[in-house]
């Protein structure tokens, strides 16, 4: 039985609060998620380029367009945590 058990929450590492499939799947864009996470632009962005935060390309050639699964910014953002054991 799996009463008061979300089955669309997606499994999360210790210390990271669960997120509903529907926002984990979510996208967004740098500039979205700096303003959800008032998380500097330039450390959002140099973390998608250098290859720490996983993002899909929506650009064409010169120009990327990146866009973040919202379950992968919070993974990458426990990353920047200081104190934890």
């Amino acid at each position: 039985m799996t009463q008061g058990l979300d089955l669309h929450l997606i499994a999360r590492p210790d210390g990271v609060p669960p997120v509903a499939h529907e926002d984990a799947e979510a996208v967004y864009t740098p500039n979205q998620l700096w303003s959800r996470s008032k998380l500097p632009r330039d450390l959002i962005r140099e973390a998608i380029v250098g290859g720490r935060l996983p993002a899909y390309n929506a650009g064409r050639g010169d120009k990327p367009r990146y866009l973040v699964r919202w379950a992968d910014f919070l993974m990458w953002r426990e990353t920047l945590r200081v104190g934890v054991q």
